[in-house]
C-alpha cells in the first residue's frame, strides 16, 4: 500500500514561552516491511539548530532547539511511505521459537529490555498463561488467540492525552484506548517469555473518518520472523495496513514529541490534524 500522511502538531501558548530543546519522532522506520519515498519536516519558529540521529532503539530522531520566545510551536509532516509486507504470518521459526516459554540465548543479551517487565502482577500473569494453555503452548497460536480475544473483550476508548494505563488496570477494567491495549499485550508476551516492543504510527484505519490521528500496537521478536505486529485494538496480526514510526521497550520512548517550555504562569494548548491517503490494497 501506498500512504500518504500529513500531520500538523501545534501546541499554543497563552503568553511568551521559551522552548527547551524538543526530540521529535516524525520519520518512518526503514526496514523490511515498509519503504519511506518522500518525507518533509518542518517546524516553527525556526531552530537555531537541527540534529538528525538515532536512539537506542534504532529510531530516528530530530533534535531541535531555539533562541527567544514564541507563542506556538507547530510541527509539519508530510512523507510518503509503501508498505511491502503482503503476508503477516510469511516466516519460518527457528525450533526454540515454536512453543512457550521462547528459549533467547543467542540474544538474551539483546532482548533482555523486551523481556523485563515492569510492574509484574498475577493477575496478568494469570490472564497471559491462560490464554498460553488454551493455545496448547503453541507461540503464534497463542498470539493470535491473545489479539483476538482482546479486540473481542475489551472496550476500545479513545483517549487523546496521558500516558498508557498499567497493565492491571486495563486487564481489571477491560477497558482502553489504543495505547493502553498495546502495553497490556507487551505485559502477557512478556510472562510467556515472548520479547515485545510498544509501536507507534499510522494506521490505514476508517479512511472515511473525520479524525485521524496516531496509533499504538505491540510487536513481538519471533526468532526465524523478526520484529512483528499485532493490533489487539483491532484483532489482527500485521501486514501491510500500519506504518510504523517508532518502536520502544517502554512507550515513553515511542512519543512523537517530547521536551519543556519556560514561562511565567504561561500555558499550553494542543492541536492537530491528520490526513492519511492510502492507494493499493
Amino acid at each position: 500500500m501506498l500512504f500518504t500522511i500529513q500531520h500538523r502538531t501545534t501546541y499554543t501558548y497563552s503568553g511568551p514561552a521559551r522552548l527547551g530543546p524538543q526530540r521529535l519522532r516524525f520519520h518512518p522506520r526503514c526496514d523490511g516491511a515498509q519503504r519511506v519515498i518522500s518525507h518533509g519536516l518542518t517546524v516553527y519558529p525556526q531552530p537555531l539548530g537541527w540534529n538528525q540521529h538515532l536512539d537506542l532503539e534504532g529510531n530516528q530522531v530530530s533534535q531541535v532547539w531555539f533562541a527567544g520566545e514564541t507563542d506556538r510551536f507547530e510541527i509539519n509532516l508530510q512523507m510518503q511511505v509503501e508498505t511491502l509486507r503482503r503476508n503477516a504470518f510469511d516466516f519460518v521459526l527457528t525450533p526454540e521459537a515454536l512453543v512457550l516459554p521462547i528459549a533467547h540465548p543467542p540474544d538474551m543479551a539483546c532482548v533482555q529490555s523486551y523481556l523485563r517487565r515492569d510492574q509484574p502482577d498475577a493477575a496478568v500473569t494469570a490472564f497471559a498463561a491462560e490464554q498460553s494453555v488454551a493455545a496448547g503452548r503453541d507461540t503464534v497460536r497463542f498470539l493470535q488467540s491473545l489479539c483476538q480475544h482482546m479486540f473481542e473483550t475489551f472496550e476500545q476508548v479513545h483517549r487523546l492525552v496521558g500516558a498508557p494505563q498499567t497493565p492491571i488496570e486495563t486487564l481489571r477494567t477491560r477497558r482502553g484506548a489504543c495505547r493502553d491495549l498495546a502495553v497490556l499485550f507487551v505485559d502477557c508476551c512478556r510472562a510467556e517469555g515472548i520479547a515485545a516492543r510498544f509501536a507507534s504510527g499510522y494506521q490505514r484505519g476508517n479512511l472515511q473518518s473525520d479524525r485521524r490521528d496516531l496509533h499504538a500496537w505491540p510487536e513481538v521478536y519471533l526468532p526465524g520472523a523478526g520484529w512483528r505486529g499485532f493490533d489487539p485494538t483491532h484483532g489482527d496480526a500485521l501486514a501491510d495496513t500500519h506504518v510504523t514510526i517508532a518502536a520502544a521497550a517502554n512507550a515513553r520512548d515511542t512519543m512523537p514529541v517530547s521536551g519543556a517550555f519556560v514561562g511565567s504562569g504561561v500555558s499550553s494548548r494542543l492541536d492537530f490534524s491528520v490526513q492519511i491517503q492510502v492507494a493499493g490494497g
